[in-house]
């Protein structure tokens, strides 16, 4: 399922790239830039860290968290046309093609100390791609994550869409992952609900909280997981 999941999603961005959309994967601008701010003041200081956009479309977050000062910024998407085109546009940023269930693509990264994952851990298998990452962040660090939540009404009818190919995670599948992360410092999760009056912004977010909220129907989740400080990276078998 895994395999035919990126090579349908990789396909279906290879073809939102070429209709000329100027985002990838947002409905319009309000959303897009309320999620980036969301997705920045979770992850916290910006500069002078090294920063991985994973999923990054045409970059637009990879180029502000370059604007706020970052040491480093690589961003990573598995269409080849649209990193080429941030290549040529943007060479002060590091632009690579590539997917998170390669295990050697990711290693090739290197180490960070923010890593975003944003609208896109439902692509791929999550669980895999978390460990994956963990190891790849510095003690110390941050993944911020925002995804669909799985017991949404809206993002149920979504799922039902795709097959499988559409495969969030709930609040509850996230606590059960986290329990299994090596030298975790904390994490927390919180919501972001469509507000019926949408036109100063359109999420409301909901408090944050680190443990399985009953009932917890928010369309999506912003959720940060951060390493304990002054624990050795793992070595590279």
């Amino acid at each position: 399922m895994v395999e035919s999941q990126q090579e349908s999603w990789g396909e279906y961005y290879q073809r939102v790239f070429a209709g000329g959309s100027p985002w990838l994967d947002y409905s319009n601008a309000h959303v897009q830039g309320q999620t980036f701010g969301v997705a920045i003041e979770s992850a916290g200081p910006i500069n002078g860290k090294q920063c991985l956009d994973v999923g990054c479309g045409r970059g637009h977050l990879s180029l502000a968290l370059a604007g706020l000062q970052a040491s480093r910024v690589v961003g990573v998407d598995i269409v080849a046309e649209s990193i080429a085109a941030c290549r040529d546009q943007h060479p002060h940023v590091q632009w690579e093609v590539g997917t998170l269930e390669d295990e050697q693509f990711v290693q090739s990264l290197g180490q960070f100390d923010v890593i975003f994952l944003i609208e896109m851990l439902h692509y791929v298998d999550w669980r895999k791609c978390l460990h994956l990452l963990w190891k790849q962040l510095n003690a110390g660090g941050r993944i911020v994550v925002i995804v669909p939540n799985k017991d949404n009404a809206i993002v149920q009818k979504t799922i039902a869409r795709f097959e499988g190919r559409y495969a969030p995670p709930n609040p509850a599948e996230i606590a059960a992952l986290v329990a299994e992360l090596p030298d975790l410092d904390c994490w927390g999760y919180r919501g972001m609900d469509f507000q019926q009056d949408q036109r100063l912004v359109p999420y409301v977010t909901s408090p944050w909280a680190n443990t399985v909220v009953k009932e917890f129907s928010s369309n999506r989740m912003v959720v940060v997981l951060q390493k304990q400080a002054g624990v050795a990276v793992s070595a590279k078998p």
